[in-house]
């Protein structure tokens, strides 16, 4: 068996175009049919659908065309005999097939399949076939030129899988190096950025891991690896529940909200936050960052926050009573100075209406004799008519009457006039303005004369029981009693609201002094007796008191060493006792 275009055995190669008169043959065959094979190539085309491949109007296949049988008469011309098939003719590079390569490179580029393209050569080579064997040319002609032809094609179609291999080879290669490259490159930055995260997570003070589902550690900082005390390789792979409650940390982390422990060994405080890494389909469990912050000295300072917070708090408070006090005191002190100006403008008068009035009495008295012995005078030697005279005028002016009731008119008037020097010196006393000193006194005295005082807000309220029994003078502020008696009786009366009965006892007990007001008043709720003493706390109505007076009342009983107390039923009454220590004159 012979190879395809070997001798034959004349020596003359087998099916070969003839001289010139059949390479002119078929390129006018060619040339003048170009119209027939475009058309049957398109035809071919649209029948097994490659049009969809190839786009483009007929004028582009015409050019197509016109290159591919250029080049096929090209390489006749050169040589008539038929293109040979050996293994040094495949692939080589030559006119022959330079068209069908180019067509290729360029389609391939366009995203052509491989496939797609031989289909349409196979199109064009049988166009060519159909034209050689429908000219009528004799036998051994038209077997010439279609073994040319056929030849043709399959050299240009080995020279097109060559190409199409070795430029997709090339570009792939190309691609792969590029490929190569940028993967170096994001390997080289990712390997940087790696390297400066975990050099800026280990100059991080806050303990910090990764732990896979499994809860067992995949990366940590220095900070961590420290405090555990182990190598990275030791803790790599490790529980992380096992090695914190080895170190000292009995916690379980939780994904709603920081936990926050004391570690006895070092005696600082922890807060351990826990934080899902990603998500994971289907709800399984998820890979988490857990850090640990040293919070000692924030917790130390917010401790030591509130502590200042508390002591201003307090200081704060003990200023407000304070000014209360001062604006209190010095109201109190205002009212003392009125008081003491007013008794002393009224006590003057007074001591005129008394001396007046004493004298009177004793004109009275003798006015009184005088007229005795007038009447006994005119009846002795009188005549009986003028004795009856004056008796009728003694009786119609009713003279023996307003002797007796200017008696009663005398005696009157000198009572009131005592009960107003009295209050004037209760009022005085009261005031004080001249003994504010801590001095010797007797409280009952202090009782008496604050009540006088305050009778005015008692009298159309209540009945006024004393009790008073016998105590040992002490040593005290009298004024500062005056003010703790005063507002005791006054809120007794306030809080009745008809009529009731405000009971004032005072006894000696114990070394003590102890005074007692009671009333039947509404009492005081349950909820309310643990404030009464606090500054500014009243139940009365806005505008009708401060909420001073208990407070003060209750800071005058304490600087005097004494305490103070309440008994109250809500409905029935209430009862406060003040217990001031007997201090006996130095």
């Amino acid at each position: 068996m012979r190879p395809i275009g070997s001798p034959n055995r004349q020596g003359g190669p087998r099916n070969e175009i003839q001289g010139d008169h059949g390479v002119t043959q078929l390129t006018d065959l060619i040339v003048r049919n170009e119209d027939r094979l475009l058309a049957q190539v398109l035809s071919l085309a649209e029948a097994n659908g490659y049009l969809r491949f190839v786009p483009g109007t007929p004028e582009a296949w015409r050019a197509t065309l016109r290159g591919l049988s250029g080049s096929l008469l090209q390489a006749l011309r050169s040589d008539p005999s038929p293109p040979s098939l050996t293994a040094d003719d495949v692939g080589r590079d030559d006119g022959l097939s330079a068209f069908g390569v180019v067509e290729a490179r360029m389609r391939r580029r366009e995203g052509m399949p491989l496939g797609i393209f031989f289909g349409l050569v196979k199109f064009f080579r049988q166009a060519y076939f159909d034209l050689v064997r429908s000219a009528g040319l004799p036998r051994e002609s038209e077997e010439g030129h279609l073994r040319y032809i056929e030849r043709f094609f399959d050299r240009n179609e080995v020279a097109v899988c060559v190409s199409w291999t070795a430029e997709s080879v090339s570009g792939r290669v190309a691609d792969l190096r590029q490929e190569h490259e940028e993967l170096s490159r994001v390997y080289s930055l990712v390997a940087t950025a790696k390297k400066e995260w975990e050099g800026t997570i280990d100059r991080v003070d806050d303990m910090l891991f990764l732990a896979d589902p499994d809860r067992r550690i995949r990366r940590c900082n220095r900070t961590f690896r420290e405090f555990i005390g182990r190598p990275y390789a030791e803790i790599l792979g490790q529980p992380f529940d096992r090695l914190l409650a080895e170190a000292g940390v009995d916690v379980e982390p939780s994904f709603d909200h920081p936990v926050e422990c004391f570690h006895e060994r070092t005696g600082k405080w922890f807060v351990v936050a826990h934080y899902p890494f990603g998500e994971v389909a289907g709800g399984g469990p998820l890979p988490t960052i857990v850090t640990i912050h040293d919070s000692t000295e924030l917790k130390k300072a917010a401790e030591e926050l509130t502590r200042k917070n508390l002591r201003l708090n307090e200081t704060l408070a003990a200023l407000k009573r304070s000014q209360a006090k001062v604006l209190h005191q010095e109201k109190m002190a205002s009212i003392g100075q009125l008081a003491a100006g007013v008794a002393h403008e009224i006590n003057n008068p007074i001591g005129f209406i008394n001396s007046n009035l004493s004298t009177l009495g004793k004109y009275l008295s003798r006015l009184s004799g005088y007229l005795a012995v007038q009447a006994e005078c005119i009846a002795a030697g009188a005549p009986p008519e003028l004795v009856e005279s004056v008796r009728q005028q003694q009786a119609r002016l009713k003279i023996d009457y307003i002797v007796k009731d200017l008696e009663d008119l005398v005696r009157e008037s000198l009572e009131g006039a005592e009960r107003v020097r009295s209050i004037v010196a209760d009022l005085k006393s009261f005031s004080r303005v001249d003994e504010s000193d801590y001095k010797q006194a007797d409280l009952n005295e202090c009782l008496r004369s604050t009540i006088n005082i305050v009778w005015n807000e008692i009298k159309y309220k209540a009945t006024l029981k004393k009790e008073l029994g016998e105590i040992p003078r002490t040593r005290c502020y009298p004024q500062q009693m005056n003010q703790v008696f005063m507002n005791l009786l006054v809120n007794a009366a306030h809080a009745i609201e008809n009529q009731g009965i405000i009971t004032v006892r005072s006894w000696e007990e114990d070394g003590y002094v102890c005074v007692s007001v009671a009333d039947t008043g509404h009492g005081i709720p349950e909820e309310n007796l643990n404030r009464i003493f606090e500054p500014f706390f009243t139940t009365k109505e806005v505008g009708k008191g401060t909420g001073l007076g208990l407070s003060i009342t209750y800071d005058i009983v304490k600087k005097h060493n004494g305490e103070i107390t309440v008994r109250s039923e809500p409905g029935k009454g209430t009862e406060f006792t003040v217990r001031i220590p007997v201090v006996e004159e130095i």
